[in-house]
């Protein structure tokens, strides 16, 4: 197998900075690349084969969007609690908390708040979505 600088950032640029998560982007990268490009990862071939695995240019996975479309769809950009959330979307408390969070919140779509997590104006501007900051509960438990 072979990869060229460009492939290599682009792989980079969607694997959240943390090198378990490249390893596992890279792995199904490779074999995209075994079958659809001789085995050459370029900057091309990464994009396409990230697109298929839903990975888009913010590093965000199927996964995310859900979490942030939920709390904007269903629950008015929030506050909403985990567990809500998790049983909303199908995932473990514990996955949303220590995997979609930390690089939801890093990247600025969402914040944790004592009532729950709130989905930021950036997550709206994500969905070509209007912000309306009034229809979020505010934080003394108003709306």
């Amino acid at each position: 197998i072979q990869i060229n600088q460009e492939g290599a950032e682009e792989i980079s640029k969607r694997s959240r900075g943390t090198p378990r998560i490249a390893n596992r982007i890279l792995k199904r990268v490779r074999d995209y690349a075994l079958v659809k490009a001789d085995g050459i990862i370029d900057s091309s071939v990464a994009h396409y084969a990230l697109e298929m695995l839903e990975i888009d240019q913010n590093g965000l996975d199927q996964v995310d969007r859900k979490l942030l479309k939920t709390i904007i769809d269903f629950y008015n950009g929030g506050p909403v609690g985990v567990d809500t959330l998790a049983a909303s979307i199908g995932e473990e408390s514990i996955t949303i908390e220590d995997v979609c969070e930390p690089y939801l919140m890093q990247k600025g779509f969402l914040s944790r708040t004592p009532m729950g997590r709130v989905a930021t104006e950036k997550a709206y501007r994500y969905f070509n979505l209007a912000f309306n900051k009034s229809k979020q509960i505010s934080f003394n438990g108003e709306e």
